[in-house]
């Protein structure tokens, strides 16, 4: 019977891990005794050259989740791969309940689905606006709308603060 354990790998190399284990199942004949082999990630985006960039983001970096058998040619073949650090619980590998996995597939299901964004701005942070009729002016951030992709910001002219909502590509930070 198939068990869920949780594999610490190298920090940046869970979708390198993730290849070389596939293959190196394959390789072995093991299928029949290997299930998924998952990556727990979101999509998230985020304003890079003033336009909108969708990413996948690690829910939890450095670690892959399998299913497979718990078999000590298993979990040599796991631990002996390119990558891997240990299993969660080292010597005497942990499983998952049904109950933890069923969890972490639903949020990791409902985060794929779902873009969230990445907020680069926060009350108070200096700004430079760098579109619009008052480019190349500074200004700072009062209010911040993640919703609509917004921020309200101060800028200063004619020697009167002047409030002007913005979108996040017309501004950078300074």
């Amino acid at each position: 019977m198939k068990k869920w354990y949780i594999v610490h790998v190298f920090t940046g190399q869970e979708k390198k891990v993730k290849r070389v284990l596939e293959e190196r199942i394959a390789l072995e004949g093991k299928k029949d005794e290997f299930g998924y082999v998952y990556i727990p990630v979101e999509n998230v985006a985020k304003i890079k050259n003033r336009q909108k960039v969708v990413t996948e983001k690690r829910i939890y970096p450095g670690y892959v989740v399998i299913e497979m058998e718990p078999a000590d040619e298993n979990f040599r073949l796991i631990r002996n791969t390119a990558g891997v650090m240990d299993f969660l619980g080292s010597d005497n590998p942990q499983t998952l309940s049904d109950e933890e996995v069923q969890r972490m597939l639903n949020i990791m299901e409902t985060k794929v689905n779902r873009i969230s964004r990445e907020i680069p701005f926060q009350q108070g942070d200096a700004v430079r606006i760098i579109d619009g009729p008052f480019i190349d002016f500074n200004a700072s951030v009062e209010d911040v709308y993640p919703d609509r992709e917004k921020a309200k910001v101060i800028v200063t002219i004619f020697g009167r603060s002047t409030p002007v909502e913005l979108s996040f590509y017309q501004i950078k930070l300074l």
